[in-house]
């Protein structure tokens, strides 16, 4: 991504194009901006008399307002271990909002929010020992006496 030029650079520039003598290729490389860029810039000073960049307007508006925030955590309150999609559907049933998996990950992290749902481990069952541990077993005392095996 590229970076952001400063407002000094960019008055810096426009100065330079001002004064003349320099074609806009050789400035462009002698600030080390882009011609294009350059191009903007002068067109921008020209049509508009603009020589600071304009403001961010922000992009599109939040899918999940201050009242879906609040029921989400209502939600995570009563209880936390639901999916993204339990939690998306609930959201939808009470705050009538229809949102993404991601979209309510993003909204959990911004509230602060944690998800205690486990990841998936082996069933329940007897315990069993490696493939080998009888031969570590045997290794460890080098040879002195064991313990008796038990049932």
């Amino acid at each position: 991504m590229a970076r952001a030029y400063t407002a000094e650079l960019r008055d810096r520039v426009l100065r330079a194009c001002e004064r003349g003598g320099l074609s806009r290729a050789s400035l462009a490389a002698l600030f080390g901006v882009g011609e294009s860029t350059l191009y903007r810039w002068q067109q921008a000073w020209r049509s508009e008399g603009q020589r600071a960049a304009k403001p961010h307007v922000g992009g599109p508006a939040p899918r999940l307002d201050a009242k879906a925030l609040d029921t989400l955590k209502e939600l995570v309150a009563e209880r936390n271990d639901r999916t993204l999609a339990e939690y998306a559907q609930e959201l939808d049933k009470r705050a009538g909002v229809k949102a993404s998996p991601p979209t309510l990950c993003r909204a959990l992290k911004k509230l602060g929010l944690r998800r205690k749902k486990e990841p998936a481990r082996g069933g329940a069952g007897p315990a069993r020992a490696r493939p080998g541990a009888e031969r570590l077993a045997g290794r460890a005392g080098q040879g002195g006496p064991q313990a008796p095996r038990l049932p």
